[in-house]
């Protein structure tokens, strides 16, 4: 329960409207509706009592509570005016009912809409390693150290896709997750107050009539069938659990291997995936099978005793050695099947809790991620016009989790303000993991980065975009129109002229040319493609320029394009340099006309200088050019 509500207290910052209030609102409506179904009977037994014919015998059990009531209103010798009176109670139970569950389940929707919103927001600002490793937390399952799985059982996914399974358990977790406990927690924190109203109505009317016996076997009966059907909750829980990490797999799957159809194509590997992925769509079946299996044992154990209710209401009549009339025989039918179910709603939110304590779990784990990069204690704004774009690295050491060795160790590196400085050297030499500590994506273990002499770790993060203008290797266009791609994250959004000059820039001029073909408003497409390789990379140059950052960021921007496209691609990052500083990961600094070239080796810096200094002293730098270069 404590989880569930941290849970709605988080969904509460994202909520549109007081959520308090819709809850409050919600909750009396459940309220009412409990309390008139527990009236209901009461009703129902007067009225039938009353068409019988009959009134209460002599020495049988006193009426009821609201019977009393009831009968102080309306006398025993008008029975059809009971029976209207009977059918407009059960319309308006009915209708309190509806309303309340139509408010439940609008409710429901916000505060799943809310809860996605803070697992997204949660996502987005933690650190991809720190997202990746809550997605392996949720895939493995949670046993004891060195326990592996249970006879039978496959072990957790391991190989090249298990990052896309991760990736796909966080995916469903913010998707799927977030629609369940936005559903259970409405269902618990109104059901369990609708459910106690009516058992105190119930609790009433069964002590007033002195049918304490049907109240007391009603308890007994149904602690009776919670000691049977806890064992079958707790394997509920578990096959939820294994279901959903068979789901992952499969959109794992999914996810990797459609991204890659025409290599496999190409390798002539399409019929092996297929059959691997028939491997794994069965095993989800099965898994499929069990959770159903479980639920199916579950439900029937508690169907059972449910059945056996009025087995319980002849034994108490029996014992009780009392005459009933037959408003009370039909009032009794009424309650105590209305008991066992309210007993059972309350046994249902506990059982709830334990079949979804994974998931609970699961979604706790996300929002509770911590953002990246952590904020300082005292952060400084420095202001951006301010900004010369000096950068130092002073004895920077960093090894990433789960290495052996440093990938950087010792790194000691000036760059000057205004300066266009190329990164070189050898695959592994840690020329992006450079570009990442000065990004702030980590942070050094020893030494520190600075900023015309600030040191990163103690500028505001949500200043950080604003000075780095970043394309990376990795970087890419989201499906949106080419305006909007250019656009993102800037504000205020840069106008049509702005978005011409950016493009021309980087050879794009057919994008801005009104009335083309291709356009700002064309949408970029990942599956087809509807961009080359070269022009998804120039628009992404082109953002970075619409961005004026004082800093500029680029991450081998010419990888995998042809040598004359990677040269244009290069002069444009040289000509719009404008005197700020821009730092480039490269594998071709001769393309760039750099002032400064940076050679790494080993995790260190090997040599510094320009072009024509590296290529006549420094081995490294000889060697890079001549991959670059083999004729």
């Amino acid at each position: 329960m404590r989880r569930l509500w941290a849970l709605v207290i988080v969904a509460r910052r994202a909520f549109r409207g007081s959520l308090a209030l819709r809850f409050a609102v919600v909750i009396g409506m459940a309220i009412l509706t409990g309390v008139t179904a527990g009236v209901l009977p009461a009703v129902i037994g007067r009225a039938m009592g009353a068409v019988a014919g009959g009134e209460r015998q002599a020495g049988g059990p006193p009426p009821g509570a609201f019977a009393r009531l009831i009968a102080s209103v309306v006398p025993g010798d008008q029975p059809w005016l009971l029976v209207a009176i009977t059918l407009v109670a059960t319309v308006l139970t009915v209708g309190i009912g509806v309303t309340a569950s139509r408010m439940g389940s609008a409710l429901s929707g916000d505060v799943t809409a809310a809860l996605r919103t803070e697992m997204m927001r949660a996502v987005l600002y933690a650190s991809a390693r720190d997202v990746d490793g809550v997605g392996q937390a949720i895939h493995t399952p949670r046993r004891p150290p060195g326990m592996g799985p249970p006879q039978g059982e496959a072990p957790p996914l391991q190989g090249p896709g298990d990052g896309a399974t991760r990736t796909a358990v966080v995916k469903l977790a913010v998707s799927r997750e977030a629609a369940l406990v936005g559903d259970f927690a409405v269902s618990v924190f109104t059901g369990l107050p609708q459910s106690v109203a009516t058992l105190a109505v119930l609790a009433v009317e069964l002590s007033s009539s002195g049918a304490w016996l049907v109240l007391v076997g009603g308890i007994g009966l149904f602690v009776l069938s919670r000691l049977v059907s806890d064992r079958a909750s707790r394997r509920v829980g578990r096959a939820r659990r294994d279901l959903q990490n068979a789901d992952a797999a499969v959109f794992g799957f999914l996810q990797e291997t459609l991204s890659a159809a025409e290599d496999l194509r190409l390798w002539g590997a399409r019929g092996q995936v297929v059959r691997e992925f028939a491997e794994v769509a069965h095993d989800c079946a099965a898994e499929r099978a069990r959770f159903a299996a479980a639920l199916a044992i579950s439900g029937q154990i508690k169907s059972m005793f449910t059945a056996l209710s009025p087995l319980l209401l002849v034994v108490a009549l029996e014992l009780s050695q009392r005459p009933y009339g037959p408003g009370d025989v039909a009032k009794l039918l009424l309650l105590v099947p209305l008991l066992m179910v309210r007993l059972e709603a309350l046994d249902g939110i506990r059982q709830g809790l334990i079949e979804r304590a994974a998931i609970l779990e699961a979604a706790g784990e996300l929002v509770a991620l911590a953002p990246a990069p952590p904020p300082s204690p005292s952060p400084v704004r420095p202001p951006l016009e301010e900004l010369a774009g000096e950068i130092r690295f002073e004895g920077v050491r960093y090894t990433p989790p789960g290495a052996r060795a440093p990938v950087l160790d010792g790194v000691d590196l000036a760059i000057p303000a205004g300066a266009v400085v190329a990164i070189c050297g050898p695959s592994g030499s840690g020329k992006s993991t450079l570009l990442r500590l000065l990004l702030r994506l980590d942070d050094p273990d020893e030494g520190r980065i600075t900023l015309d002499g600030i040191d990163l770790r103690d500028i505001e993060p949500e200043l950080l975009p604003r000075i780095f203008g970043v394309v990376r290797q990795t970087s890419g266009l989201l499906e949106r129109t080419v305006r909007d791609n250019l656009a993102l994250g800037l504000a205020p959004a840069p106008d049509v002229e702005a978005m011409f000059a950016a493009l021309s820039a980087v050879q794009l001029e057919a994008l801005a040319e009104p009335g083309g073909e291709r356009g700002l408003h064309t949408p970029y497409r990942r599956h087809p493609p509807n961009f080359s390789g070269g022009e998804h990379r120039r628009l992404l140059v082109a953002r970075m320029i619409l961005q004026d950052a004082p800093v500029g960021v680029l991450d081998e921007p010419e990888a995998g394009l042809p040598a004359a496209t990677a040269a244009e691609l290069l002069a444009a990052v040289r000509d719009r340099a404008g005197g700020r500083t821009q730092v480039v990961v490269t594998h071709a600094p001769h393309l760039l006309d750099s002032d400064l070239n940076v050679v790494l080796d080993g995790g260190r810096v090997a040599a510094t200088g320009s072009h024509d200094e590296l290529r006549a002293t420094c081995r490294p730098y000889q060697a890079l050019l001549a991959e670059e270069d083999p004729g």
